[in-house]
């Protein structure tokens, strides 16, 4: 009996211990990030298109679970930012899908290419958390 109970406190310590390690954050580079825009940047920005985003969850969550993925799948593409973004609860077609995460937005690559500040020009600046990421625009 003092084997198992050994033995389950010991399971218990280990799974706590991993827990730990898993949701430890990650050492992100100062460039890590990228600027997104709710709407477009001023019009002394210019830019081209770089890829369409799209990414939602298959069930329940937080946009948290996805913004992530977008920002790297960004990045991976070689822009600059990205402007249109929606991160939002939207509804699904089957009940176990009711309400699910989704991020939307377009991929741009400043042109001709410099370092833009993000806050000047209106954009929020993220490394992949909701907590980065621009409000939702106000529903008027």
């Amino acid at each position: 009996m003092r084997q198992k109970l050994t033995a389950v406190i010991v399971f218990f310590c280990a799974s706590q211990l991993c827990n730990a390690q898993a949701a430890a954050p990650e050492q992100q580079s100062p460039k890590s990030g990228i600027c997104l825009f709710t709407g477009t940047p001023p019009a002394e920005f210019t830019y081209t298109t770089v890829k369409e985003l799209d990414y939602g969850k298959g069930s329940y969550g937080s946009v948290n679970d996805i913004l992530p993925e977008l920002v790297k799948d960004a990045k991976a593409a070689g822009a600059d930012a990205v402007i249109h973004y929606n991160g939002a609860q939207h509804f699904g077609f089957w009940p176990w899908r009711l309400v699910r995460p989704v991020a939307t937005g377009t991929a741009i690559k400043w042109s001709p290419a410099r370092d833009v500040d993000c806050a000047s020009a209106g954009g929020h600046y993220t490394t992949g958390t909701l907590e980065e990421a621009p409000p939702p625009p106000s529903a008027k």
